[in-house]
């Protein structure tokens, strides 16, 4: 048993430094190797019933400081647009509200679905389009920035991910230049990533079959392991978006998006009993 938490203590740190290399990188929270990388360590553990659940929310909770180390790695370098990052943030809060409500209502079978759906069609735009994905002139005007800007919030509270990929993809659609699409993304994940980590800690709170060190969805060990690397290799990731090609980097990263979608979505299919009856 001491063998086998060791080796899951190894497995936390190296997704640390994976989602925190990531996270700078594209300006993501990490979440996208986070919640996969939590979700089978649980499931090894037993607690499949709430095991999406727990990796989204203390993912969430790790894009905090994850994300905030990222953003302000990406601030130095003058690279964050603050005129973007506030026509993001009303539409932001909105969002998050309603992904967290929707998140108490949902079953795992549910959350997994949602996750692997959006990184099959992100992943799958990211690797076709590569970096010619601009279609729009500019940025939409309100109100329909903040209606796409709540969107993707929602859907990033739902998978657990600081909305990097979602919101990189809707400014470089709109022509926003490709480092500070990153930048900017990588500082509206915080916000997104604090509102539902509170979130998933509360609807979380009357769950009695957690895994130890847990408050609600939330799994203050996991956490506190993942953040010890990933808050330290971020700064590193956004150093070297700033030096190199982004666009061969982000098409490996769709392939990495595109396999843990791929297993994910086998699961659902072929195991009857994680659709609800």
């Amino acid at each position: 048993m001491e063998l086998e938490l060791i080796y899951v203590g190894l497995l936390l740190l190296a997704l640390g430094i994976g989602g925190g290399f990531i996270a700078g990188l594209l300006g993501l929270g990490g979440g996208a190797i986070f919640v996969p990388g939590l979700y089978y360590i649980l499931l090894h553990f037993g607690y499949e019933e709430n095991a999406m659940h727990i990796a989204v929310g203390t993912s969430l909770l790790t894009i905090v400081f994850t994300g905030t180390s990222s953003a302000y790695a990406h601030y130095k370098k003058g690279a964050v647009d603050f005129e973007l990052l506030k026509g993001f943030l009303p539409g932001v809060f909105i969002g998050v509200g309603i992904g967290t409500l929707l998140a108490g209502m949902v079953s795992t079978s549910i959350l997994k679905i949602v996750f692997a759906s959006s990184q099959i069609f992100f992943g799958s735009y990211m690797l076709l389009r590569g970096n010619k994905i601009a279609i729009f002139k500019a940025m939409p005007r309100q109100p329909l920035f903040t209606i796409v800007s709540a969107a993707n919030a929602c859907l990033s509270t739902l998978m657990g991910v600081g909305g990097g990929i979602q919101n990189v993809t809707f400014m470089s659609v709109c022509s926003v230049s490709i480092h500070r699409a990153i930048a900017t993304a990588a500082s509206i994940g915080p916000f997104i990533a604090i509102i539902g980590a509170a979130g998933f800690l509360y609807i979380g709170l009357e769950e009695q079959h957690l895994p130890p060190f847990s408050i609600g969805y939330l799994n203050i060990a996991a956490f506190l392991t993942i953040i010890s690397t990933s808050i330290i290799v971020a700064p590193i990731g956004a150093k070297v978006a700033h030096s190199l090609p982004v666009p061969k980097l982000k098409r490996y990263f769709s392939i990495f998006m595109l396999m843990i979608a791929a297993k994910m979505m086998t699961e659902i299919f072929t195991d009857f009993s994680l659709i609800p009856h």
